[in-house]
């Protein structure tokens, strides 16, 4: 399962419908994650991290 597929199914469980994709950065209510393999090694990760994407927000602060 690829990143972006995992991240999906990550934002649905949590019931969540309103987000895209653009590439493969994840848009929930305007705000831009970057998806990232996640190797913290608990039991129940679902081996995917989202991070605020950091150049946007230096984007929307100019």
């Amino acid at each position: 399962m690829t990143l972006k597929a995992r991240a999906r199914e990550k934002v649905e469980r949590a019931g969540i419908s309103n987000y895209s994709f653009d590439h493969d950065v994840l848009v929930m209510c305007g705000v831009r994650y970057t998806i990232a393999a996640c190797n913290c090694g608990e039991a129940d990760c679902d081996g995917v991290r989202l991070e605020k994407d950091a150049a946007a927000m230096g984007r929307i602060l100019q």
